[in-house]
């Protein structure tokens, strides 16, 4: 059977394995502040809350961060490129739902955007990083 270029295994040293290390890396640390210190996790996240009620809530955050960060790692840990890309690619829904949560609730439309509208676009182009031929990426597979 003649083995087809994009199934050829993907090297954790790529650029793309790299940057989707880095994002899962970005993501553990996002659920670890959240769950240590979820008051201060909400001010960085751009949510005016001031009250210990709110806890339960960033927990939330923080376990779906985590759950984030563990399929990224599982995903490039089994050399899963293309699964990569499509599960980073449906995840750029959740700053964009971010932004609009945070800009809704009292945030500067400056503050949602320069942070989770940055972090959508990153997002964004490492997915298609992710999804585009290695060709085209100027990555080796």
């Amino acid at each position: 059977m003649e083995s087809h270029r994009n199934d050829l295994p993907w090297k954790l040293t790529s650029p793309t394995a790299l940057l989707t290390l880095l994002l899962g890396s970005f993501m553990l640390f996002l659920s670890v502040r959240a769950a240590m210190d979820p008051l201060g996790a909400a001010h960085g996240f751009g949510l005016p809350i001031s009250s210990a009620d709110a806890a339960p809530w960033l927990r939330v955050k923080s376990g779906r961060d985590l759950g984030v960060a563990l399929a990224i790692f599982g995903l490039v840990a089994t050399r899963q490129r293309r699964a990569a890309g499509v599960f980073v690619l449906a995840c750029t829904v959740m700053p964009v739902v971010d932004a609009l949560t945070t800009w809704s609730n009292g945030a500067s439309p400056a503050l949602a955007l320069s942070v989770h509208g940055s972090a959508a676009a990153c997002v964004l182009v490492l997915a298609l990083a992710l999804l585009l031929p290695s060709a085209v990426r100027g990555d080796r597979p």
